[in-house]
């Protein structure tokens, strides 16, 4: 049976799969080599090497990001959006959790493809924020204080923390009711 092209795409998608079995910090070109059953050096046809592998990755984690937050926050009202983007973020962090790293890879990749989908994104806030009696610095600081959270609360998620006492997804609404609770509607 003939073996199907190899592309950039498929190659992004074994670096996804193959780093929830074994980490993102063990795929290498003779990993991804020995996924498709050929020789490292076929993958130089495609990547120069494993930096452009991972930032190739990185964008296609934003581009799908930002596909999942639009369909998801499309026809809310603005807090039920920004409640929604969280949920959403979060929930994208699991599926990802193996390679969440690379979605904050932006301002060390240098590419300009990347921030450009990274910036859609924290626009995504931003616009919804702009539903309230906010001063564009107020929806400056906003922004970074619920991408902050969301952030540091996936990341203490991922490392072990929030497993005692409460349940995380508590701490979780809590955190959301905290951050949206004096924006009113």
């Amino acid at each position: 049976m003939p073996r199907a092209a190899l592309t950039q795409e498929k190659i992004v998608q074994a670096c996804i799969e193959l780093s929830k079995e074994q980490g993102l910090e063990k795929v290498s070109f003779p990993r991804l080599a020995e996924y498709f059953s050929i020789k490292a050096p076929s993958l130089y046809n495609h990547f120069k090497n494993m930096g452009e592998v991972r930032l190739a990755t990185a964008i296609q984690l934003q581009k799908e990001l930002n596909q999942e937050l639009t369909r998801a926050m499309i026809g809310k009202k603005p807090i039920a959006a920004l409640e929604t983007y969280a949920l959403t973020y979060k929930s994208f962090a699991e599926k990802y959790s193996e390679v969440y790293d690379l979605l904050n890879i932006i301002h060390e990749s240098d590419s300009p493809e990347l921030e450009e989908i990274a910036i859609e994104n924290i626009r995504l806030i931003r616009v919804t924020l702009e539903n309230f009696k906010l001063t564009d610095e107020e929806i400056y600081h906003r922004s970074r204080l619920f991408r902050s959270s969301l952030h540091g609360f996936i990341t203490l998620s991922r490392l072990g923390y929030f497993q005692k006492a409460y349940p995380a997804e508590d701490s979780f609404d809590y955190m959301l009711k905290q951050l949206l609770g004096d924006l009113g509607e």
